[in-house]
């Protein structure tokens, strides 16, 4: 097989586009242009990190330019999204859903994070955070002492 070599900027610029950051932005997004940018990228990780906002936002705003941010939601909510742990935490499209299923069936696979194990071992930590979020209800995770 021949092997191929790419110049520093082609390696750069093929990078950029298959992310989605080369291709020009439309006069003004739809939420169709939202479910597709996710495809194109195959996930949209869920991050809390919040500066300028949620991180999930400014990677759609700097491939759409300006939308309304509760599209992301609506397209969770309408079934076109689901959110699962492929690699971390994630938007996925729901074509996807099929590739990830058998993960779904068998948690103990993914790991620690998941391990039956782990969870015993931090059955009280556990069971104070349940009790924690059902007596104030929604919570982030800067609410918790570290």
């Amino acid at each position: 097989m021949t092997e191929l070599r790419l110049s520093l900027p082609a390696a750069r610029s093929l990078h950029l586009a298959a992310q989605g950051l080369l291709v020009p932005r439309r006069k003004k997004a739809s939420k169709d242009d939202v479910l597709n940018a996710i495809r194109h990228m195959s996930v949209l990780q869920i991050d809390t990190i919040n500066v300028v906002a949620r991180s999930p936002y400014l990677v759609l705003w700097s491939r759409l330019g300006d939308y309304p941010l509760v599209w992301l939601e609506e397209l969770l909510a309408e079934g076109k999204l689901f959110e699962y742990w492929a690699h971390e935490a994630s938007f996925l499209p729901i074509e996807d859903y099929g590739l990830y299923r058998h993960r779904m069936l068998d948690p103990a696979a993914m790991g620690w994070k998941y391990s039956v194990q782990w969870m015993n071992e931090n059955k009280q930590a556990i069971e104070h955070l349940v009790e924690h979020i059902r007596a104030n209800g929604p919570v982030k995770s800067s609410d918790f002492e570290r």
